[in-house]
């Protein structure tokens, strides 16, 4: 990336970050904002839908009975067609991440079920989700910049349904990115999502009119004293909280590299023993039968010799036959 369009202060940077939960929302709970992301995603889905307004819905949903789990969304909105979204960041991995996204979509679709006098036909909206994860995804994924998820009918290779959409947003991938390489409008967004506590400037202002408003939106000098000192103080403990994670990824991989290779000596020493062991007797049973059948050749040849003697051959002809030397058959 162009080093111009980066900031080298990161104690006074010239935007908030909006991977912070503060950054996030001051951003997306407006609504010309939110439209503009929504929009940028599903242009680039090819989805016919085009939101004209949302309507901010409660972003805490409780169970119908006591021990249902309570689920906690970033930002939840409904667009003017009666449609969902669900707009989340998340700040570092877990263990039933991908279960997780599973159950938030499911129950947006479930809590659309209708009780009264009328039956309902289980007529639903479409449900969509965009899961930001501001951490490394897994393993053989983390390559990948942006995943698209729905309701695949394998044994036809089609859509299932459209009912339920969700995307899982690789953001370190977009730190990767430069400005030239933001094609679509929804690599514009990312890339500013990704790297908006490091930019000097706003860019694609000119081709995208709504960052103008971002700009204004998220510049730091811009705020009252009052909201950048709860800015500044939440941006510091999600810095500290990054640091403790990424020490407790780094302690964790050196514990069981340690673990690892202690275990891997102990394995290779003894499955060394066992292959040299194996390889010894192989050797060893080897070399035994060839000196045993060099030695049962030379046994016979000597047989032979005594048999050709007793018939009154001569040495020579008997050393020319049996291939033993003069010496060897004189002493017979």
């Amino acid at each position: 990336m162009a080093e111009e369009e980066y900031t080298d202060s990161p104690k006074m940077p010239v935007f908030i970050d909006l991977t912070t939960d503060f950054g996030f929302k001051r951003v997306f709970k407006r609504k010309e904002f939110m439209i503009s992301f929504i929009n940028s995603l599903l242009k680039t889905y090819n989805k016919t839908e085009c939101v004209t307004d949302v309507t901010y819905l409660n972003t805490e949903e409780v169970g119908e009975v006591h021990k249902d789990r309570r689920i906690v969304f970033d930002l939840k909105c409904k667009t003017q067609d009666g449609d969902y979204f669900i707009v989340e960041m998340q700040k570092r991995g877990q263990e039933y991440f991908d279960d997780r996204v599973i159950y938030y979509m499911g129950r947006s679709i479930a809590t659309q079920g209708e009780v009264g006098e009328d039956l309902w036909k289980f007529g639903i909206k479409k449900v969509y989700g965009v899961f930001m994860m501001n951490f490394n995804e897994k393993r053989e994924l983390a390559h990948k910049d942006i995943r698209h998820c729905g309701l695949y009918d394998y044994t036809n290779g089609c859509e299932y349904s459209d009912k339920q959409d969700f995307w899982l947003v690789n953001l370190p991938q977009y730190r990767k990115y430069k400005r030239e390489d933001c094609k679509t409008d929804l690599e514009k967004w990312l890339y500013i999502i990704s790297n908006s506590n490091k930019m000097k400037t706003m860019p694609f202002m000119r081709e995208m009119p709504v960052f103008k408003g971002l700009k204004t939106a998220t510049e730091l000098a811009l705020m009252s004293p009052g909201e950048r000192d709860t800015y500044m103080w939440e941006f510091d403990a999600h810095r500290t909280d990054l640091a403790a994670y990424d020490y407790a990824i780094k302690e964790g991989y050196e514990k069981g590299e340690a673990k690892g290779m202690k275990k891997g000596m102990k394995e290779g020493m003894k499955k060394g023993m066992k292959e040299g062991m194996a390889q010894g007797m192989a050797q060893g049973m080897a070399q035994g039968m060839a000196q045993g059948m060099a030695q049962g050749r030379t046994e016979a040849l000597i047989e032979t010799a005594r048999k050709m003697l007793a018939k009154g051959l001569d040495i020579e002809t008997v050393a020319d036959l049996t291939g033993l030397t003069s010496d060897e058959i004189a002493k017979l």
